[in-house]
């Protein structure tokens, strides 16, 4: 009984293996560019044949997939357009827009199919539709809303990771500008047409577009992508968060040990705007013409005040860090060594660095701790500056001194060599 036991574990781990090992089966039928439908567009002219060249590259072709898989009719049907579209044998036609969804699930829904191409594939993609704006409004009836082919194309759609896809992170913000930036469409909406031109100037595009940094958000970063839906107030520090953690933790600290609720400043938003993100800088804090903390607090207010104590200890520590590198820097230039210093000045510059970030906690005296600590480097940075100075100085009175003892020496040892000479002649 042992022994047959083991003979069937060991069949059955053999029949694992080899199924296992089994590559993917391409789906029935000719090759893509060898169907009726492909070879009878291939020989048309203009919009006819386009498809057919545009889908040389599609994702779907190259994985084995060609155009009766989403239009129906007879592949096989070379000679006869007629049985080729023939309604019997499967023939659909273009599919309506509200058809689209459904008829991209058909695959894309499908864990075992989807499997056979790519293990990791997602498979709830029209699920995540259904819950967006754009599936909850074409559920109602509206087919002007955005569907699959609108954002990944019809014919010639490229893997995801592509950088001619129209869902690549460089080409996203174009992708959805195209109905969002249609003033006339979005107006029907009530919705505005500038998110495309704000976000565009944000400090995220420059990092995406100029810095080329693929992580830096675009629109479906902080909307969803199949899911699309305008991030709610209280999920906007999350989704911020879901990047900035450290910013978002302070927040939540905050709530928690202040016992107050910041929902109602829309938290992140409020300073920072939302598709224009600006690059932050030091005017933001204080109560200067730039300030974001006088958009709330007026002057009498103690958090008017915080807010002018906190932008007065930032701009003091920059202004002071700046003073100890310049110190520091003409100290070099003299020859003097000073690397160790410098390095040791890399912590105030953290500490300035911590003392921007503390401004989320709305703690003021952990602020100002942290801005403490950072001016006290940067003055032991220019305290050193100035001992370097000062040995500068010492070494050059010390030199001059060698050079007056040294002159003096030869000019004495010239004058009595000449005495000596005198004397010989006499």
């Amino acid at each position: 009984m042992r022994r047959a036991c083991l003979m069937l574990f060991l069949a059955l781990s053999a029949l694992t293996l080899v199924t296992a090992a089994e590559p993917p089966r391409p789906p029935a039928g000719p090759t893509p560019l060898a169907t009726s439908c492909a070879m009878c567009h291939a020989e048309m002219d203009g919009d006819l044949q386009d498809p057919v060249t545009r889908a040389r590259d599609d994702i779907h072709f190259q994985k084995g997939l060609s155009c009766h898989d989403c239009h129906g009719g007879d592949p096989l049907a070379m000679d006869d357009m007629d049985a080729a579209h023939s309604r019997a044998r499967g023939w659909k036609g273009k599919p309506a827009r509200t058809a689209i969804p459904g008829l991209c699930a058909r695959c894309h829904s499908d864990a075992v199919f989807m499997k056979r191409f790519d293990p990791h594939a997602r498979v709830d993609q029209l699920s995540e539709y259904l819950t967006s704006r754009h599936g909850k409004r074409l559920s109602a009836g509206d087919d002007r809303v955005a569907v699959c082919v609108d954002c990944h194309g019809v014919h010639g759609i490229r893997a995801v990771s592509d950088p001619r896809s129209s869902v690549y992170p460089t080409n996203v913000a174009d992708t959805c500008g195209r109905c969002h930036t249609n003033v006339d469409l979005m107006r029907s909406y009530g919705i505005a047409a500038d998110q495309f031109g704000d976000y565009k100037k944000s400090v995220h595009a420059h990092a995406l577009y100029d810095g080329g940094d693929l992580s830096a958000p675009t629109c479906n970063d902080c909307h969803g992508s199949h899911g699309a839906v305008p991030p709610g107030v209280d999920s906007v520090a999350s989704i911020c968060g879901s990047c900035h953690g450290r910013e978002a933790t302070l927040f939540r600290e905050t709530e928690e040990k202040k016992k107050i609720d910041l929902s109602p400043c829309i938290r992140c938003m409020v300073c920072h705007g939302n598709h224009a993100v600006l690059r932050p800088t030091d005017d933001m804090l204080g109560v200067g013409p730039k300030s974001t903390c006088t958009g709330c607090h007026s002057e009498g207010e103690k958090e008017y005040v915080a807010a002018e104590q906190m932008g007065a200890a930032v701009q003091k520590l920059t202004l002071t860090l700046h003073e100890a590198h310049e110190i520091l820097d003409r100290a070099e230039r003299t020859g003097m060594e000073v690397s160790a210093d410098r390095f040791a000045l890399q912590k105030g510059r953290e500490q300035l660095v911590e003392t921007k970030v503390l401004a989320h906690s709305f703690d003021q005296e952990r602020f100002m701790k942290a801005a403490q600590e950072g001016l006290d480097v940067a003055a032991a940075g220019i305290a050193a500056g100035h001992r370097a100075f000062s040995e500068l100085r010492f070494r050059r009175v010390g030199l001059a001194l060698s050079l007056l003892v040294i002159i003096a020496v030869i000019v004495a040892l010239t004058l009595k060599v000449r005495q000596i000479e005198k004397r010989s002649v006499r």
